[in-house]
């Protein structure tokens, strides 16, 4: 082999440099650290960069300065555990399987979080602070820093889970948090990237700013009245009419529905004022001095140049807008939310992008400046090229989903929302839909959709709503992926029938009965009103935890009473009679009560008649005579065991909700099973 010249080497690598596209600054050939700062229900404008009558945040404002501002950004489901999840995997709800805040644990298994394609990429990766993807605050897979708590955690002296030990601390969450993510970069080498999600449980309730900051932006600082809460209701939704009038909150019942008499207004309230939103905002002070704490780091380091910084929420919150708290709902208070994108040299300082953008496109936008492919199972789009001012097909409305969860009065939801027009529609229930001009009602006060004038821009908008649901294979069943669907043995479990004159289980299934004070006639068994009931101790086979519950029941009712009930103090139903109409009743709890009650159209008294009761996960259905009366969400899902015997024909030891019979069954069965399945 001959050896080169020097000037042939020099040509060879000239080549070589040719080939592979223009010449590298090795700055530039090295990946970003990514530092992601997630809050929790903050809203979009209370900020001091958005010229918040009273929130000051020079630090967050230096973001701003140094970036771009996504002037339209938005969550596709506005609660906690959703959104966080979508943020990750960059998929909506209905695809990575967190539908609500109280038991869908996060499966990467299904939909893997941009952090597996970071890790195998060579990046460090580190989780610090609120998951709330699942209760627990125990490590979860690609991360190879782990700090968290259990749930929402608390402001002072917490109790951390790191890397699979726990620790307590006294202080400031915020403030340790943001310590913890400074050590993190701290001990991380300069050529080789990482990935830090610093996940703040301010500004969540209870709102508890740091003792430093109890008077923070003065203490004449106040809540002024949105111009929504003057809102009336009286071209709004029904639900919400009814939700402004009573308190509906944690029960709910379709004979109420039926029988109650709405007002078709709602009377205006004097504004009081709530400064509980003010300590809301205070407890942004220690974020914003982490903030600043965090950009001097980078810049002693001398890798701010280096570093991509996502500043945002996991979703909105009302202040009193359209006289609510909280967020779940499509209104623009809870579905926007602030986003802060900042790439020194890459993205133009000061700059505002005012495409539609959502919390989805975050992990395709980082796995595309960190030079990795976006996995097809995203739903999100890269936002780079919105930065680098090419112009690129965008899309021209966002997306929204919601399944009814913990607040029972607010029903499961789509929505559409464009540059300038919002459809709001109700899947599950027979109620009104909401249109609003944005540009013309900011407030979404005015429901384009009652007035026939805009019957055309109502159709397109629902044409187009129809279209995303499929596009984003959106289903009102949604269920998480972190169960299995059917949970338990399947098939028929426990079938109690007249048998050559006496009541046996067809099926065998050695759970035990015990009858008392029963007659047999004509095929069926005969209860007094009385004394008479059918016990059957607790089995784990006939318990309603193990869904797709079923109870198939032949009756003869003669009066009200309770045909059957199995329940504790936490969880149970109850299959009943009242005014000669069938009913189900479901009660479960976490840290609240809530009861859905579904009751049949008419009476059933003197004739036979086939119930069918179908409890699942978050479902309730009845069924009579092959008919749905209803099928509605559950508002807490259906995951703890009663733990209790099934009685039929008497109420049992725990009563299931207020205002339902409680008296002994009098009529006749021709049969009681108990089966599961799809």
């Amino acid at each position: 082999m001959k050896t080169m010249l020097p000037r042939q080497r020099l040509f060879v690598a000239l080549l070589c440099f040719v080939a592979l596209g223009a010449p590298l600054r090795a700055e530039e050939a090295r990946k970003p650290d990514v530092l992601f700062v997630l809050l929790d229900d903050l809203r979009w404008d209370a900020l001091g960069y958005m010229d918040h009558p009273y929130v000051k945040t020079p630090n967050i404002d230096r973001l701003r300065s140094q970036g771009a501002m996504m002037a339209n950004a938005f969550v596709t489901t506005s609660i906690c555990c959703p959104s966080r999840a979508t943020f990750l995997t960059g998929t909506l709800a209905n695809r990575h399987g967190v539908t609500d805040n109280e038991s869908s644990d996060y499966n990467p298994d299904v939909t893997p979080p941009l952090t597996r394609y970071l890790q195998e990429a060579g990046y460090r990766t580190a989780m610090i602070g609120k998951w709330h993807m699942g209760n627990s605050g125990a490590p979860r897979p690609h991360f190879d820093f782990w700090l968290s708590f259990k749930g929402q955690g608390v402001y002072h002296d917490p109790l951390f889970n790191i890397n699979g030990q726990k620790v307590e601390h006294k202080g400031y969450t915020t403030d340790l948090l943001t310590d913890y993510a400074i050590d993190f970069i701290k001990q991380q080498p300069k050529d080789k990237p990482y990935f830090v999600m610093l996940s703040h449980k301010a500004v969540h309730e209870p709102f508890m700013p740091a003792p430093r900051h109890k008077k923070a932006f003065g203490t004449d600082a106040k809540l002024t009245q949105p111009p929504s809460y003057m809102e009336d209701f009286a071209d709004k939704p029904a639900w919400q009419r009814r939700q402004a009038s009573r308190e509906v909150r944690w029960h709910y019942r379709t004979r109420e529905i039926e029988d109650e008499n709405l007002p078709a207004s709602v009377p205006a309230e004097p504004w009081k004022g709530n400064n509980k939103y003010v300590d809301q905002l205070r407890c942004l002070a220690a974020v914003d001095d982490g903030i600043g704490k965090l950009l001097e780091l980078l810049r002693e380091r001398g890798t701010l140049d280096n570093t991509l910084i996502v500043f945002t929420s996991d979703n909105g919150y009302f202040h009193m807008e359209h006289r609510r708290w909280d967020k779940r709902l499509a209104y623009e208070e809870s579905l926007r939310i602030p986003m802060l994108v900042v790439y020194p040299g890459r993205i133009k300082a000061g700059s505002t992008v005012k495409q539609l953008v959502t919390n989805a496109d975050f992990a395709p936008t980082i796995l595309n400046y960190a030079g990795l492919p976006v996995p097809a199972q995203m739903q999100g789009a890269s936002m780079k090229p919105l930065f680098e001012e090419k112009h690129p097909a965008w899309r021209n409305a966002v997306f929204y989903e919601y399944w009814k969860e913990l607040v029972h009065s607010i029903p499961t939801m789509t929505a559409l929302r464009t540059d300038r027009y919002k459809l709001i529609t109700y899947p599950e229930i027979k109620d009104l839909d909401e249109l609003f001009d944005l540009e013309q009602d900011p407030h979404e006060m005015n429901n384009l959709a009652v007035d026939p004038a805009y019957a055309a821009l109502h159709a397109s908008m629902k044409a187009q709503l129809e279209e995303a649901k499929v596009v984003s294979a959106w289903t009102p069943h949604a269920f998480p992926k972190n169960f299995p669907r059917i949970r338990g043995k399947e098939g028929v479990l426990f079938d109690l029938a007249v048998h050559d004159g006496a009541l046996v289980d067809r099926v065998n299934s050695g759970v035990t009965f015990s009858p008392q004070n029963l007659q047999v006639r004509d095929g069926s068994v005969v209860f007094d009103g009385s004394t008479a009931s059918i016990q059957v101790p607790f089995h784990k086979r006939i318990d309603p935890s193990g869904w797709p519950f079923r109870l198939d029941i032949a009756v003869n009712a003669q009066s009200d009473g309770v045909i059957a009930a199995q329940s504790s103090g936490d969880y149970g139903y109850k299959v009943f009679i009242q005014d000669g109409r069938p009913g189900v009743a479901v009660h479960c709890k976490t840290w609240i009560d809530t009861t859905t009650v579904v009751d049949g159209p008419a009476s059933i008294l003197g004739k036979w008649t086939q119930l069918q009761v179908l409890i699942d996960y978050n479902r309730i259905v009845l069924r009579v005579d092959g008919v749905v009366a209803d099928s509605v969400s559950l508002p807490l899902p259906f995951t703890g065991s009663p733990k209790t015997a099934l009685v039929i024909g008497q109420s049992g030891e725990h009563p299931v909700a207020e205002r339902l019979p409680e008296r002994p069954f009098t009529g006749q069965l021709k049969r009681f099973t108990i089966q599961r399945g799809l």
